[in-house]
């Protein structure tokens, strides 16, 4: 063979072994499991420190009394307790007013008016929603967040039906938890629906397991959400899907417009009774909201 040839022969040798390794590292995704994503809304929180978080965007839940879970926290819509920071980011946090006795500590202003009003308080915090501001309905739903650390955390990240507004009951107006954690499984977070056809009081969804305490960074807790479909997904993982046929029959009320809460409790029946007694602050600190459509599905409804 002349050596031009043999020359030949091996560049072509040489090029298919390239093909072959650059399609063995290179999947090639198919055209169904392709996804186009436009950013439809978001919160930056970009406001100056110690700002409250956009009224555009946000309304206040306020008072205590347990929230139908044995919480221990008063929310209220002091800056103290929910504010930007000044450096891009939302800061809800939770300071002790009182001792499991009721014994108040500290000296902040409304402390005793609050305990009158509500004996097991031990802490105050805030809880945030986009009700009758901002509604969605499918799409791809993320927060960039570090969750707070201390037994008794019970920060979340959710959704309740539109139509919880206008009267309908939990749970038939539906809601999805996007995220939920209890400080005292520090490297877990969880992930449900709950509606008239799932597990009484336990719902139907699943576990996301970091192996690491998630207080100690930033992560993306997300939902891909259908119809009649939802994916639960941390940092790109979907660790869970639910769906209308997980009902064996019964209602599926997720093909709807929902709208979003915020919120970091202390205490109740999820994160355990117990909190840490020499907890005296924690914090859920939130980089950013970002709203998507997949493929062209998915709206923000404005109010």
């Amino acid at each position: 063979m002349k050596p031009r040839a043999r020359l030949l022969m091996a560049m072509s040798a040489l090029m298919t072994l390239c093909l072959g390794l650059s399609l063995a590292v290179i999947p090639l995704a198919d055209a169904a499991s392709k996804k186009t994503l436009k950013l439809l809304w978001s919160d930056e929180f970009n406001g100056k420190k110690g700002a409250l978080p956009s009224s555009k965007n946000w309304n206040f839940e306020i008072g205590g009394g347990g929230w139908g879970n044995s919480e221990r926290e008063y929310y209220t819509n002091k800056s103290s307790n929910v504010s930007t920071d000044g450096a891009g980011k939302l800061v809800i946090t939770s300071n002790r007013i009182s001792n499991i006795y009721g014994d108040i500590i500290g000296t902040t202003p409304g402390t005793e008016e609050i305990l009158n009003r509500c004996s097991e308080c031990q802490f105050t915090s805030a809880r945030i929603k986009t009700a009758r501001k901002v509604g969605f309905m499918y799409g791809r739903l993320e927060a960039r967040m570090k969750l707070p650390s201390g037994v008794g955390t019970w920060p979340a990240f959710w959704m309740l039906g539109g139509d919880s507004l206008d009267g309908v009951p939990w749970p038939e107006c539906g809601e999805i938890d996007v995220m939920e954690y209890r400080g005292d499984l520090s490297d877990r977070s969880t992930s449900a629906i709950h509606g008239p056809s799932t597990p009484p009081g336990s719902g139907l969804g699943s576990a996301y397991q970091s192996w690491a305490p998630l207080s100690d960074d930033y992560h993306i807790y997300a939902i891909e959400w259908k119809k009649n479909s939802i994916d639960f997904i941390v940092d790109g993982q979907v660790h869970g899907t639910v769906s209308a046929a997980d009902m064996n029959g019964g209602r599926w009320v997720f093909n709807q417009e929902f709208y979003m809460i915020l919120n970091l409790a202390m205490g109740g029946t999820y994160a355990g009774e117990d909190i840490d007694p020499d907890l005296n602050q924690a914090q859920l600190s939130i980089d950013y909201i970002r709203y998507y459509s997949i493929n062209g599905v998915g709206k923000v409804i404005k109010h």
